[in-house]
Formats: C-alpha cells, sequence, structure tokens
C-alpha cells in the first residue's frame, strides 16, 4: 500500500484512512462482507473521494474527531459530501433503514428518540402502538 498521503507513521495507519478503505470497499468490493448492504444497492462513492487526500481535507473541515463514523443523511443515497456528516454511534444507530419512524405534533423521529424525549421505554411506545392499537400521542404520553 502507497502511504505518501502520510496516513501512516511508525507501522500505525491513521483511522481515517481505515474509514475512507472501508467505505470504498463496501462499495464497489463483492467480497466485502457489507457489500450486499451498498454496492449491490447501488450505492457509491462520488468520485472525488476516490483520492484519500480529497476524502481527508473534507473530513477535516466538517467536524471528523476520533470517535465518531461516517453517516450517510439518505440510506439511499451515496458517499459524498452532500450526503455525509460524522456521527456518534448513538446518531448513527437511529439512522439505519431499520429505524421506526415515528410522527407526533408535527415532528418525526425515531422511537428511540421519542423514548429518550419522553421517559417512556421504547418497547413500550412499540407495544402501545403495535399490540394495543393506540393513537401515536397517547402512546407516547403526550395527550
Amino acid at each position: 500500500m502507497n502511504f505518501k498521503h502520510g496516513a501512516a507513521c511508525g507501522g500505525h495507519v491513521d483511522q481515517l484512512h481505515v474509514t475512507w478503505r472501508q467505505m470504498r470497499s463496501r462499495c464497489a468490493s463483492p467480497s466485502n462482507v457489507s457489500f450486499k448492504n451498498y454496492g449491490a444497492r447501488g450505492i457509491s462513492v462520488c468520485p472525488e473521494w476516490e483520492d484519500y487526500l480529497v476524502f481527508r481535507a473534507w473530513a477535516q473541515a466538517n467536524g471528523y474527531s476520533p470517535g465518531l463514523s461516517l453517516d450517510r443523511r439518505d440510506n439511499d443515497g451515496d458517499y459524498g459530501p452532500e450526503n455525509c456528516r460524522w456521527a456518534t454511534r448513538k446518531e448513527q444507530a437511529r439512522n439505519r433503514r431499520t429505524s421506526r419512524l415515528i410522527t407526533a405534533r408535527g415532528r418525526t423521529q425515531t422511537m428511540a428518540a421519542w423514548a429518550e424525549e419522553t421517559g417512556i421505554a421504547a418497547s413500550l411506545i412499540g407495544a402501545r402502538l403495535g399490540r394495543l392499537g393506540w393513537p401515536v400521542e397517547r402512546a407516547l404520553g403526550l395527550q
């Protein structure tokens, strides 16, 4: 591997470079275990981000810090500056295709976010909406 970009020092590879390599592999390599959820769904990396130095410059200008992960705002969209952000594990966990979205009082959030806001366990909200068939505002304790 060529490390002319300075992402390796003393045998240690920078985590940002690992993130970049993994992003590209998920989208382009059918042998990657995650390819089915990315490349096979048509998700790609924008052409300018094929250059690590361009990606690194964007990352540093847009809030990258160790401990954050690359998150796509639109899960059906490509990796690129207009669709990506740096997010905590909690933020990223709430931005999954499988996250249940609930709209109440003109606001749409994940069930987990409503649970945090209302203090009602997500499992209880889910049971109220599903098994018990309660209206959304009642299930969220907003009535």
